[in-house]
């Protein structure tokens, strides 16, 4: 890159970052709403303002997938270093170049949108990247270790508070990682961008830690998870989330049922009128 500043990609400056992420996200929000409002015309069940509240949704989920693709698509990492440890120290595993498969192809490809978020994520905080040959994925390690902060996955980027310093520690969790970039991907085909974390804070919740099912998959030895049992945790969160639940699916019932009621009853007079 050569420290040269440049209108696209991994270096230009913070300001311009920010700004092109606002800026998509109010041009999408806003089409999204009038594409919403004009469609919904023919559904008097909804009111206008769930309508105009389903486009902004919509609009901006939109937005942020145009914004992540087009942000991976121009950023290059082509010369990024591969992740090293500190002087005296080796990682054979990073510097191993593992084959580029069709299946790995498929998974960068799937999560496209996501790992370009992170991307954008990572420059805006001017996080330094490096890429892990071995599994072929990119690492944002943040300068200053946070205590208690996790290691978290996007897609083809993993965002780091610093990988452990002792190289077998360092290898195994970079295995871990790098198992959660297919998981990104399942899920992303089958239901959006979005559809991984909203699994994993869900699972997360009533089994949290090494509980977790996406941890034990990816492996809780080499995560640095201890095990803890496999069954879920019910304390006063977890049952008051299901009770609000089970009480909002009760009270949309109703309403759906009374709704059905008012536009029978509305089409009884025009049906006598016809005849």
């Amino acid at each position: 890159m050569g420290g040269r500043r440049r209108w696209w990609g991994y270096t230009h400056p913070h300001s311009r970052a920010a700004v092109h992420v606002v800026f998509w996200l109010l041009v999408a929000g806003v089409a999204g709403a009038v594409w919403w409002w004009f469609r919904g015309r023919h559904a008097p069940l909804r009111p206008a303002p769930v309508r105009v509240l389903q486009g902004v949704v919509a609009g901006l989920a939109v937005g942020l997938i145009l914004v992540g693709t087009t942000w991976r698509s121009v950023t290059d990492l082509g010369d990024a270093p591969v992740c090293a440890a500190p002087p005296g120290e080796e990682w054979g595993s990073t510097t191993e170049v593992g084959p580029l498969t069709l299946s790995v192809l498929a998974q960068k490809v799937a999560t496209w949108p996501e790992t370009g978020l992170a991307m954008l994520y990572a420059d805006a905080r001017g996080l330094s990247v490096c890429r892990y040959a071995a599994a072929d994925y990119y690492v944002a390690v943040v300068p200053v270790a946070v205590a208690g902060k996790r290691t978290t996955n996007f897609g083809d980027m993993v965002v780091s508070p610093r990988f452990p310093t002792v190289p077998s520690q360092a290898a195994a969790l970079a295995r871990h990682e790098s198992r959660h970039r297919p998981q990104w991907a399942v899920a992303t085909v089958l239901a959006g961008p979005a559809a991984f974390p909203v699994a994993y804070g869900v699972d997360d919740f009533f089994f949290p830690g090494a509980r977790n099912h996406f941890e034990r998959q990816a492996g809780l030895a080499e995560g640095g998870y201890v095990p803890a049992g496999g069954a879920p945790v019910l304390g006063p969160p977890q049952v008051g989330v299901l009770a609000g639940v089970l009480a909002v699916g009760a009270g949309l019932v109703v309403l759906r049922r009374r709704t059905r009621r008012r536009t029978r009853r509305r089409a009884r007079p025009s049906r006598r009128r016809a005849g």
